[in-house]
């Protein structure tokens, strides 16, 4: 079901490269979709900078004093979009995009994808 949920996210847009989900209070990827074959360094690396960008239970955003719902980190060529579940704060969605997504749309949808899975709906 999780799968299914971020399949149809990451088919839905030709700018996403990785969509994962993961647990903050774990720092844990537990399920990903991707272009790519990632190693599991990887994906650490990713699920850590969504703790700092996000913050957690036990430490603030690096960025600000509360946690944050999402953040966005943008290099020459990828935005890395996070976005925190509002009913379960150590869920996370860490999305990998081409610099060309359409955020706005991106976002319209991967909200709706996040609380599905996170609510287990």
């Amino acid at each position: 079901m999780v799968a299914d949920v971020l399949d149809a996210l990451h088919s839905k847009f030709d700018e996403c490269e990785t969509v994962a989900f993961a647990d903050l209070s774990t720092q844990m990827v537990l399920i990903t979709n991707s272009d790519a074959s990632h190693r599991r360094e990887t994906l650490d690396r990713l699920c850590a900078e969504a703790a700092m960008a996000l913050g957690t239970s036990k430490k603030p955003a690096a960025f600000g004093d509360t946690p944050s719902s999402a953040a966005f980190v943008a290099t020459n060529n990828q935005l890395r979009i996070f976005l925190r579940a509002p009913d379960e704060p150590a869920d996370v969605l860490c999305c990998v995009c081409k610099p060309g997504v359409d955020v706005a749309a991106f976002l319209s949808d991967a909200r709706p994808c996040l609380a599905k899975i996170s609510g287990g709906a």
